[in-house]
């Protein structure tokens, strides 16, 4: 008995989660509500075996809020979005590279609302007190001896060649983001990407040693998110049903195969944000931006490590 409790109950606080923040967006008509990177966050603190990131409960709180407000004051900067993107990136990298963790999810708090031109605090309310419950939940799991408690080792500040490989990461980030927008598939350059991105670049990244199975798994759940969506539009459901489903199944899957990617948790929910026009291509422009930093994550470890002989 406590061994099925032990492997739904994390399930059903994530997928309470998701629901309940969908149901309060469709139901209060305020959309702002729903912040895809929950679904990460709850991937990586209540559905993994292991907490996903070396951060505290206390950083990953203070740092969600601030890439929301930091997000939310670069959406009112004058300039166009083909130059806040960059802009939003590179806030978000140095922001995470000075924070003493790991918890990358914090770049999308920040990149999320300026491609989404997301000018109301709502979002920043919305993250907060949802990044709050999962934290309650972990702790709830953690007193009932299903997880174990999170040890925090404190990240050394990056030295030089820590921030030129940031510096370097953020030029070619943007350069896809640049790239995505003008073409007119921005969501190749969606924000849990470029999480993705960072996660790839990592010297002990695990996605990398597996890229196919990593990019089926991200588009995957795209596309999970992208059909359920669709149904509930044919079907005329209520959307927080379909989003509810939507985590369930990407629970399932990512439990099935025993691969806990947050990012593509956070995809699979940012389908119900994108227009009903985009539904059809996302799980493709999903799959193109994978495909695109997964390419150059691989190339450049080849380059450094094979060629200069050093550890990135």
């Amino acid at each position: 008995m406590k061994s099925i409790i032990r492997n739904i109950l994390p399930v059903l606080f994530t997928v309470a989660v998701v629901t309940a923040m969908a149901a309060a967006a469709e139901f209060s008509e305020e959309k702002e509500i729903l912040f895809p990177e929950i679904a990460a966050i709850s991937a990586g603190a209540l559905i993994s075996p292991e907490f996903a990131w070396n951060t505290s409960t206390k950083k990953l709180f203070v740092f969600i809020i601030a890439g929301a407000i930091l997000g939310m004051a670069t959406v009112l900067l004058p300039v166009p979005l083909l130059i806040q993107m960059p802009i939003a990136f590179l806030v978000a990298t140095l922001l995470f590279q000075f924070s003493g963790t790991t918890f990358a999810p914090m770049i999308s708090a920040v990149v999320l609302p300026v491609i989404l031109g997301t000018k109301t605090p709502v979002y920043i309310v919305s993250a907060s007190v949802l990044t709050l419950l999962i934290l309650v939940l972990r702790k709830i799991l953690e007193k009932m001896d299903i997880c174990s408690a999170i040890k925090y080792k404190p990240v050394e500040f990056p030295d030089k060649h820590i921030l030129a490989q940031s510096m370097l990461r953020w030029i070619i980030g943007s350069s896809i983001i640049i790239t995505a927008l003008i073409s007119g598939v921005k969501f190749a350059a969606a924000p849990p990407l470029l999480v993705a991105f960072t996660e790839f670049m990592k010297r002990d990244s695990k996605a990398v040693k597996s890229p196919v199975i990593t990019t089926i798994m991200i588009t995957g759940c795209a596309f999970i998110g992208a059909l359920m969506r669709y149904i509930f539009i044919a079907t005329d459901a209520d959307a927080y049903i379909a989003a509810g489903s939507t985590m369930l199944f990407v629970c399932i899957l990512m439990r099935t195969t025993g691969r806990y990617l947050p990012p593509a948790a956070a995809l699979s929910i940012l389908a119900f944000l994108i227009p009903e026009t985009s539904l059809i291509i996302y799980p493709l422009q999903i799959a193109a931006g994978t495909l695109a930093f997964m390419s150059i994550a691989l190339v450049y470890r080849h380059i450094t490590e094979k060629i200069l002989h050093i550890a990135v």
